[in-house]
């Protein structure tokens, strides 16, 4: 049976507003890889995942708001909204891909 990864996805949301980056690394795959909005740079495992989100995420946090979820197989879509400094709103995708154990292997993320 495939794992429900539109409830990790969930979980992923939720502990990014919750500012929970080691949460959010922990659902990584050892492996995994993290392909960010430029100009940061992909990077490959995840101690170094998780390093990209305390360095370069967290001081730049914003809620996740109208959240819409798209799963097929081992493959989750979220397309999401985060408001900026100047009440400019950012639409981002980001392109989940799991591994059978539930794990993020991949994390591709866009901007709109």
């Amino acid at each position: 049976m495939l794992p429900d990864v539109k409830s990790i996805a969930k979980q992923y949301v939720a502990l990014s507003n919750a500012v929970n980056y080691n949460g959010m690394a922990d659902l990584f795959a050892e492996a995994a890889e993290w392909i960010p909005i430029s100009p940061m740079e992909p990077r490959t495992g995840r101690e170094a995942i998780r390093a990209g989100y305390l360095d370069h995420v967290k001081s730049k946090n914003r809620p996740i708001v109208n959240a819409r979820y798209y799963a097929d197989g081992l493959t989750c879509v979220v397309e999401f909204d985060v408001q900026l400094e100047a009440g400019q709103i950012a639409a981002i995708v980001d392109i989940f891909t799991f591994n059978e154990r539930g794990e993020i292997v991949r994390l591709a993320i866009y901007k709109r």
